[in-house]
Order: structure tokens, then C-alpha cells, then sequence
């Protein structure tokens, strides 16, 4: 990041995981360094406390952290220290997940319910609205990502990307319902947020109702 501030650059941080990291990415913007950082899913849902079991499931990079990290990274989500919400989704073979932990590959799916963690995480505990939550995954990823066309408002003449989420709806995941996450085998979940991407302009809206996949609350844990 001093370096970035030397030559006058810009610089992504990916992964936040830990307290400690949130304060230099904190530090930095106090400068005036043009850094953006961002975390993923998993680190604000799930400990280190799951990691006791040595299921590969929870083998990722960076690993778990302590309860106060987590905090740590949702409240710097909140208050913009942490520009977004990047998922980190990485599917793979079940012989790389299926297995002792010291020879499981790392990483865990959560693409399709990156939404719903976040949810969880952070607006239902108060600490974003939706509005953020539209800002975190959606409008400043397009803009640190420079992608045209997306992150846009709902208004007249724009194109018709959208999301329509039950926020009401919780049912079981169902790995198998999804390729994503029957890459990774043994999903831990109890249950799940429903979401439905209404992509492309004109494309017709679905029900969310039933749809929830991949990973979210681990069993035993709210």
C-alpha cells in the first residue's frame, strides 16, 4: 500500500480475514492511498472453532479466524473500510475435498449464497441496509472492476439486471441441487435464504421460493 501511495497507483486487497488487517486497510485510507479491500463470505459467517473437526469443507485461504476477526471484518463492512463482498467460490473434484484434511485442496463454494450470508451477517444484525448490501455486491464491485454496464440503478432506460429475493423464506440446501455444490462434497448446511438472478434485460423474474443452494449456515450454528 505505501508503495501504491509512492507511485501514485491504485491497489485491491482481496481476502480480508483478520482484526489486524482491517486496521492497515483503515490506516491506509486515512492517508489518502487510493485502496479498496474486500472479504468474503465465509469469513463473516464461520470460526476457527469449525476447523477442530478437520473437515476439508472448511480448508480455505485464508483460513478461519477467532470470533472477534469476524466481527472485525463485519463491522469494517459496515462502516466501508471493506468496499465489498467478493466470494472466493471454489468448487472442486470430491476427490479433492473428500479426504484427509492435510491432502484436501482449499477453498469452499458459496457463490449462489453469498446473498444470503450476508443477510444473515450483516442486515440482519443491523449493520447494513439493503442499500448497502445493493452497494457492497453490486455497485462498487462494478466500479473497482471498471465493468461497464453493471452496477447500475433501477431506473427508466437501464437494463433490467436484477435480483428478487424472499426475504421471509428459509428452507434445507440441497447440494445436489446445484453442480456448484456438488463439486464440494458434504455441504454443512441447515438452512438457507432463497435467491433468484433475473439476468440480462427482459428476462423474466422467477420465484426465489425453493431455490436456496450451496453453502450457508453451518448445522448447529445461527
Amino acid at each position: 500500500m505505501l508503495l501504491a501511495e509512492h507511485v501514485g497507483s491504485r491497489v485491491h486487497i482481496c481476502h480480508l480475514s483478520t482484526a489486524g488487517s482491517v486496521e492497515i486497510v483503515r490506516w491506509a485510507k486515512s492517508r489518502g492511498i487510493d485502496v479498496t479491500a474486500e472479504v468474503t463470505p465465509h469469513h463473516l459467517l464461520l470460526t476457527d472453532e469449525l476447523v477442530r473437526s478437520y473437515d476439508p469443507v472448511y480448508k480455505v485461504n485464508p483460513p478461519l479466524r477467532t470470533e472477534r476477526d469476524v466481527m472485525a471484518l463485519r463491522e469494517a463492512l459496515a462502516d466501508g473500510t471493506i468496499d465489498i463482498v467478493a466470494t472466493d467460490h471454489a468448487p472442486h473434484p470430491h476427490e479433492d475435498k473428500d479426504c484427509e484434511w492435510a491432502a484436501a485442496a482449499m477453498g469452499m463454494v458459496g457463490l449462489e449464497t453469498a446473498l444470503s450470508v450476508v443477510q444473515d451477517t450483516m442486515v440482519d444484525t443491523g449493520l447494513l441496509d439493503w442499500a448497502g448490501v445493493a452497494d457492497r455486491m453490486s455497485f462498487t464491485p462494478a466500479r473497482i472492476g471498471r465493468a461497464a454496464g453493471h452496477g447500475r440503478p433501477v431506473s427508466a432506460g437501464e437494463p433490467a439486471n436484477l435480483t428478487l429475493v424472499d426475504t421471509a423464506y428459509r428452507g434445507p440446501v440441497d447440494p445436489g441441487a446445484s453442480p456448484r455444490a456438488a463439486a464440494t462434497p458434504r455441504t454443512r448446511a441447515a438452512s438457507c435464504r432463497a435467491v433468484s438472478p433475473t439476468p440480462g434485460s427482459g428476462a423474466r423474474p422467477r420465484s426465489s421460493t425453493g431455490s436456496s443452494r450451496d453453502t450457508c449456515t453451518p448445522a448447529g450454528r445461527r
